[in-house]
């Protein structure tokens, strides 16, 4: 489509792959994380052959994270402070926020979060869509924005 010249903005996609590790997650995780990375290096590549790699920027982001305890089934159960990664030619290429560690856990045992991903999406839409943030996201201007883009 991007080739084709049409005028896309911003396209959202599933993951392929499963990512449910409540139990047996070693093998799960494995297939998913390789399933996730192989089709993002592929179409990244893919863009770069053709020439596009300056128009994308890809987010790749989990709506929860993981319990950093095995529950007992050889998983983790659904917690707080998800990822998310920004993957392109223009993409700063810098960690945002920082890990919390393991000894430190919030009342629910989950990892601490340490960034805002509301500072990331108003980044992304100031920064890449050209878009005013606070149109969107309530209160935007309280989030701290990390550098994106080179």
């Amino acid at each position: 489509m991007l080739a084709a010249g049409l005028p896309l903005r911003c396209v959202t996609l599933n993951a392929p792959g499963g990512y449910d590790t409540h139990s047996n997650q070693e093998p799960a995780l494995t297939n998913g994380l390789s399933t996730t990375v192989d089709s993002v290096v592929a179409f990244q590549r893919d863009l770069e052959a053709r020439g596009l790699d300056d128009r994308v920027i890809t987010l790749l982001w989990s709506e929860f994270g993981r319990r950093p305890r095995e529950n007992g089934s050889a998983g983790t159960d659904h917690g707080a402070a998800g990822v998310a990664f920004l993957v392109g030619t223009r993409a700063q290429g810098t960690m945002v926020g920082e890990f919390p560690g393991l000894s430190q856990l919030d009342s629910g045992q989950n990892l601490r979060a340490t960034s805002d991903f509301r500072g990331l999406y108003s980044a992304l839409l100031e920064d890449w869509l050209g878009t005013d943030a606070g149109a969107i996201i309530p209160d935007a201007k309280r989030f701290v924005r990390p550098t994106i883009l080179r």
